[in-house]
């Protein structure tokens, strides 16, 4: 196993600290037309099923390549070439702004090996794009460019981490060091997060390997403070394509249902912090059903991808047809072909792939109602981390 070296990136100027958040960045003209959007979802659920309903959040892949060798993605097992320019993504970013987007998630592969990655970010924030998230897995998240980012306008992040410990972590990402990296950068961006006003999010991928160790995750997220989101495995999404993810994704069921029962079991006794009931059933039947086709994808709906190389549209399980090179985001977005395809991977007419699903079942009115009904009808139950010693 490799170790992690360090990749020198360039930095943009230092700017001033963003404001503070309201309505999660994006304001209350945004906040209302996100809920537009989802009435407008409702509509074309149960009445209109050809409705055409514009993006309003843009998925940028920075880059497909990353500095880690994970067990669980493609991406690093081929470099991309030719991806945009500086001037290229600045235009694009120009374009989502005549559009309206209410938010632009930055990613990649690993975004930061991009040297104009913070300078885009700033150039976002400039023109007006008021939320700006970033994935990541941290390992270039230094300090240094912890503040430069936040002076950016970063107003949340999502960091990957695939163990609670350096075994399990650095055996799914490929690289030693990863996790002492990655937690170091963590923690310190976690210090500076209430009094900057920003969102932190830990990302865990279940796989095969690290089935058993999602309670340990929920742990580790716990004394943290930060949410645990359970990102599920799959080899249909297009960086994830490789017949070796493919045997690292064949879950054992049972393994799986004890460590989401575990799990469960805390979040009956404190459910701050850990995914919710539903959000559990959704990922212990995943592995089994790609699709579970009774939820519609939201997913596809709300987020535009732009791929590094110019791909504008599909959705994580279903290639573009389309290139920004070639044609304006407006015009792809608007075209027979992107409204046809998006008719129908919203009703899962699609190979399925479980992205977004936390998203599609917090757009289900009774997805909070069954939610709520089970924490109150359950009970609490005895966490396991919280019993006394001489029960253990």
């Amino acid at each position: 196993m490799d170790e992690v070296t360090p990749v020198p990136v360039a930095l943009g100027p230092r700017r001033g600290a963003p404001p503070p958040r309201s309505l999660r960045g994006a304001g209350a003209v945004d906040a209302a037309r996100l809920g537009l959007f989802a009435a407008k979802l409702r509509v074309k659920e149960h009445l209109l099923p050809g409705l055409h309903v514009r993006p309003l959040v843009a998925e940028l892949f920075l880059t497909d390549n990353c500095n880690l060798r994970c067990t669980s993605c493609a991406c690093w097992r081929s470099e991309t070439e030719e991806e945009l320019t500086t001037a290229e993504w600045r235009d694009v970013l120009d374009q989502l702004r005549q559009l309206r987007f209410v938010k632009v998630n930055m990613t990649g592969g690993e975004p930061l090996l991009r040297p104009d990655a913070i300078e885009l970010i700033a150039y976002a924030t400039d023109i007006g794009l008021r939320t700006v998230h970033l994935n990541t897995n941290a390992t270039m998240l230094d300090p240094y460019r912890q503040r430069l980012l936040r002076e950016a306008g970063v107003r949340s992040f999502n960091v990957s981490v695939d163990g609670p410990d350096a075994a399990i972590h650095d055996g799914v990402r490929g690289r030693r060091g990863a996790f002492e990296r990655t937690m170091a950068n963590l923690r310190a961006l976690l210090d500076r997060s209430d009094r900057d006003q920003f969102d932190v999010r830990l990302s865990f991928t279940v796989l095969r390997s690290n089935a058993d160790a999602v309670p340990a995750m929920g742990r580790l997220a716990r004394s943290l403070g930060v949410p645990l989101y359970l990102n599920l495995g799959s080899d249909t999404t297009f960086l994830f394509r490789d017949p070796e993810i493919s045997a690292a994704i064949d879950v054992e069921s049972d393994r799986l249902e004890a460590s989401i029962e575990e799990l469960r079991a805390m979040a009956r006794a404190d459910p701050e912090l850990l995914p919710t009931p539903s959000q559990l059933d959704y990922a212990l039947a995943h592995f089994g059903d790609l699709k579970q086709a009774d939820l519609p994808c939201v997913e596809s709906q709300l987020k535009l991808l732009v791929h590094s190389t110019g791909e504008v549209g599909g959705c994580w399980g279903h290639d573009a047809s389309m290139n920004l090179r070639r044609h304006r985001l407006a015009d792809i977005i608007d075209s027979d072909d992107y409204r046809e395809s998006h008719r129908r991977f919203f009703r899962k007419e699609c190979v399925g792939c479980g992205s977004g699903y936390a998203l599609n079942l917090r757009l289900r009115a009774n997805t909070h109602i069954r939610d709520r009904r089970r924490r109150r009808f359950d009970g609490p139950s005895v966490d396991p981390d919280r019993r006394p010693v001489e029960e253990r």
